[in-house]
């Protein structure tokens, strides 16, 4: 059975569309996922040079993490189609708390670390923006599509925009760990609406 929710029949208006539990559940992977790897992906490079360590080394910790983030797309949406855009999401938050709980257990100069770590956060954000992106969509037509799609991007931008002026804050006064856990808490949000809609969108499969 798929996860991907229920197929619309009826006209909803714009505001009623973000009431459906499979619209909820898209844009908190979308959201999340930009939070959380904001969070963390601005703090690295302060992070890496506070140890001492030269740009080039910040360059391959961050080459890793939009390797992560882009390159396995085409992929990230086959596997959407396979197995249904609810598990992906759901394992787009795996990445992204795995990542968060290695972030925060590597010491500063463990580079092949913070590169595994930078690079599941890429990961993890793909599989929860793209998966996301196309469940929120499921069973509209195409004109509230659009608008629907229009909205999310805009709450899930401005979201990050606001974990990047936190993140700074969050390093300064706490350190690169506690940023990181902060990081993985922060996904118990999403998780709570995943697991509250998980048999709404059992209900009834996309075709």
């Amino acid at each position: 059975m798929s996860f991907d929710g229920p197929l619309t029949t009826a006209r909803p208006s714009f505001g009623d569309a973000f009431q459906r539990p499979h619209v909820r559940v898209g844009l908190a992977g979308m959201v999340s996922g930009q939070v959380v790897m904001v969070l963390i992906m601005i703090a690295t490079p302060l992070h890496i040079r506070h140890a001492g360590f030269d740009l080039g080394i910040v360059g391959m910790v961050m080459s890793a993490h939009t390797l992560g983030m882009f390159a396995f797309s085409p992929v990230t949406g086959r596997l959407a189609d396979r197995f249904g855009r609810y598990p992906i999401v759901l394992a787009g938050l795996v990445l992204l708390g795995i990542s968060a709980v290695v972030a925060a257990a590597a010491p500063a100069n463990a580079t092949p670390l913070l590169v595994i770590a930078l690079f599941l956060l890429g990961l993890g954000w793909n599989l929860g923006f793209v998966a996301g992106s196309a469940l929120l969509t499921v069973g509209f037509s195409p004109e509230l599509r659009g608008r629907l799609q229009g909205r999310a991007d805009t709450i899930t931008w401005l979201s990050g925009a606001v974990a990047s002026i936190l993140s700074g804050m969050v390093f300064e006064l706490t350190g690169y760990r506690a940023l990181a856990l902060v990081g993985l808490a922060l996904l118990a949000i999403p998780a709570v609406i995943i697991t509250r809609h998980r048999q709404d969108l059992a209900v009834a499969p996309v075709a």
